[in-house]
C-alpha cells in the first residue's frame, strides 16, 4: 500500500493546488463583480441554496463517501507486511535487522557457494524460505547428490544470522537442463 500512498498523495496535492488556485480566481472576479471564469459555480449555489440535507441524493452520496472512506481506512490500518526480520543481539538496546531481499541474497550467495551449484533462486515469504538451486552437472542423480551439501549450506548461514525466528528453510536441486 506504501507504493500507491505516494502516488494519490501527489495527485492528490496537484488537485487541491488546483482547486485552491480556482477558488481565488472565482473569488477575485466575484469582488470585482465579473461573472464566473473557471467553473460555473452559480447553479451549484443555487442547487445547495434549495437543497435539503434530508434528501435522498445527499444522503446517498454521503453514504457513498463515508463507505469509500471506511475503505481507505481499512486498508490503511491493516498491517503491513514484515520486510525486516529481527537479528539477536546481545544489547537490549540494539535493534538489527536484515531485509527479506537481503536475506534471500544471502542465502543465494551461500547456495551458489556450493561446488556443482550454478544458479540459487531464492524466495523469502512468511516464516519460509525456499532455495531452487540448478545444478552445473546434468542428471537427477548429480542433482540429487548436491541436495544435502546445499541444504546444509544454506541451513547454516542461516543459523550464523541469528534470527529471532529463522524462517523454515525448504531447499530443491534441479539438474541443468542442456
Amino acid at each position: 500500500m506504501r507504493l500507491i500512498n505516494r502516488p494519490l498523495a501527489f495527485i492528490l496535492a496537484l488537485a487541491l493546488v488546483v482547486a485552491s488556485v480556482i477558488v481565488i480566481i472565482e473569488v477575485i472576479a466575484f469582488h470585482i463583480k465579473s461573472g464566473p471564469l473557471v467553473l460555473h459555480w452559480t447553479t451549484w449555489y443555487h442547487w445547495a441554496n434549495k437543497t435539503h440535507w434530508d434528501q435522498l441524493v445527499v444522503q446517498v452520496w454521503s453514504a457513498i463517501l463515508i463507505i469509500i472512506g471506511a475503505v481507505i481506512l481499512g486498508l490503511e490500518l491493516k498491517p503491513r507486511r514484515v520486510t525486516r526480520l529481527r537479528l539477536r543481539t546481545g544489547e537490549a538496546a540494539t535493534d538489527a535487522a536484515v531485509t527479506r531481499g537481503g536475506l534471500a541474497g544471502t542465502l543465494r550467495a551461500a547456495a551458489t557457494g556450493v561446488d556443482g551449484i550454478s544458479s540459487a533462486d531464492v524466495k523469502v515469504r512468511r516464516g519460509r524460505a525456499r532455495v531452487a538451486a540448478t545444478s552445473a552437472a546434468r542428471g537427477r542423480a548429480a542433482a540429487e547428490a548436491l541436495r544435502q551439501p546445499v541444504t546444509q549450506t544454506v541451513g547454516d548461514r542461516l543459523d550464523e544470522l541469528g534470527l529471532h525466528h529463522p524462517p523454515h528453510l525448504s531447499v530443491r536441486v534441479n539438474s541443468r537442463s542442456r
